[in-house]
């Protein structure tokens, strides 16, 4: 199973066309994302990059392969950024059974605080 940041690194390094602005954008080095790259091609066991001099360019099992990664790796990344968002915070019906005595004296004095944060 590959892991995000090596389908990140390619991803992001074919829509750049670049290592050293796919390392920019990634806040990663480009050490790193050709290490994360390479790895991605082991794996596969497939060249997914031409590298020259002048830059990158897609191999034909690479094209296909964004082709397949990329839509799903945007989705997983909103999710990721969607959950860590609303980390923490409560969702839903909250549903309290205590004795009275216990509510009225420990729990009811905590609930304006409890609402007023929730809201927010």
């Amino acid at each position: 199973m590959e892991t995000l940041a090596n389908l990140e690194s390619f991803v992001r390094s074919a829509e750049i066309g670049s290592f050293s602005a796919a390392a920019r954008r990634l806040a990663l080095t480009p050490a790193a994302i050709s290490r994360n790259v390479a790895q991605l091609e082991r794996n596969l066991g497939v060249r997914l990059f031409q590298r020259t001099t002048r830059g990158l360019t897609l191999t034909e099992a690479g094209e296909r392969f964004l082709q397949t990664v990329q839509g799903g790796l945007d989705s997983i990344q909103s999710a990721i950024a969607d959950i860590t968002v609303n980390a923490g915070q409560p969702a839903g019906v909250l549903k309290l059974s205590a004795p009275p005595g216990f509510g009225m004296d420990y729990l009811l004095p905590l609930m304006p605080a409890f609402w007023s944060a929730t809201l927010q």
